[in-house]
Parts: C-alpha cells; sequence; structure tokens
C-alpha cells in the first residue's frame, strides 16, 4: 500500500486496517466539513444523575480526622 504525507493507517493483531490517523493541519479543510455532514453528535451522559447527586452530596459532608496513634487501641 502506497503512503501518503500525513495519513497513517495502523492494523489490528489479524492485520485488518482498523484506525486511520489524518493530519488535519494538511487537509483540515477538504475533511472538516466532509466529517460535519456525517458525525451525528449525540450528548454523552456516562454518569447516572443519582450517582452524580450522590458524590456531590458526599463532597459537601464535613470529614472526621482519625488520631492514628490510637487508631488500635
Amino acid at each position: 500500500m502506497e503512503q501518503l504525507a500525513g495519513v497513517n493507517i495502523e492494523k489490528n493483531a489479524r492485520g485488518r486496517e482498523v484506525i486511520t490517523y489524518i493530519d488535519l493541519s494538511k487537509y483540515g479543510e477538504m475533511l472538516v466539513p466532509f466529517f460535519k455532514k456525517i458525525i451525528v453528535k449525540k450528548e454523552d451522559k456516562p454518569y447516572n444523575p443519582e450517582f452524580v447527586a450522590k458524590i456531590r452530596r458526599s463532597e459537601k459532608q464535613e470529614s472526621v480526622a482519625l488520631d492514628l496513634d490510637n487508631l488500635w487501641k
């Protein structure tokens, strides 16, 4: 396969081409409009809102200092 400057193709363990890196400083003017047309943006919400609220509440709680010298007595 011919190598194109600014484009790198990586293969997986089976030799199948799976990842392409493109230098957008070289090809961005041509590719960015294309990417904007094909990419569907979705809002990522990786965490459950209830879980986030629970973490926020725990951040507001006061902590207790333990005397490590007397911890096992």
